[in-house]
């Protein structure tokens, strides 16, 4: 994210805000994660900052770029985020975006990250030897308990001995390869 293609001059607008309240507002609104905000929240923004239409979606975009780089780089000190603005940016205005930043940047950190997409991930699981009724042949029951976004499922599985020795060579090919990979 470069810093030369976020509009800063655009950020002036913020100037005709009538609350500290309402920059805020936008400013968290800038980082939705569907990257546009309604037409209606748009619309509010506009009249209120007396603006037209692509002066706020310039600010929104400009907001969300300024915004994400600080994410992207980790900055977390007021002095960090303070050497981001222009040399001639409006103090006040760098101050006051610069404290909602400090307060917002929680809330959007942990927003990037449920919005992340990730892999389920074993939380645990059991397994049992035994024999069907129907036969004399022993299974493998394995019960994986899998966590993802949306909770935890229980994945069940019967192997037989060849299935299981399959299972087995795969893995022990995966734990060869990792273990490669990390030495």
């Amino acid at each position: 994210n470069n810093l030369r293609m976020i509009d800063f001059d655009s950020f002036n607008l913020l100037l005709k805000a009538k609350s500290k309240d309402f920059v805020k507002k936008v400013c968290h609104e800038s980082m939705k994660e569907n990257e546009t905000c309604s037409k209606e929240t748009l619309d509010i923004i506009t009249s209120t900052l007396e603006c037209s239409d692509q002066e706020t979606k310039t600010l929104m975009s400009s907001l969300r770029g300024f915004f994400s780089k600080i994410v992207q780089d980790n900055s977390a000190s007021p002095e960090q985020i303070h050497s981001l603005f222009p040399e001639d940016f409006h103090k006040n205005l760098a101050s006051l975006l610069t404290k909602i930043v400090l307060e917002l940047l929680p809330t959007w950190r942990q927003e990037i990250v449920e919005s992340q997409v990730s892999l389920p991930k074993l939380s645990s699981f059991s397994w049992s030897v035994s024999t069907r009724q129907d036969s004399s042949t022993p299974l493998c029951f394995l019960n994986l308990n899998i966590k993802d976004k949306s909770g935890t499922q229980s994945v069940n599985a019967h192997l037989s001995k060849e299935s299981l020795a399959s299972l087995l060579s795969g893995l022990k090919q995966i734990k060869t390869q990792i273990t490669q990979l990390t030495s």
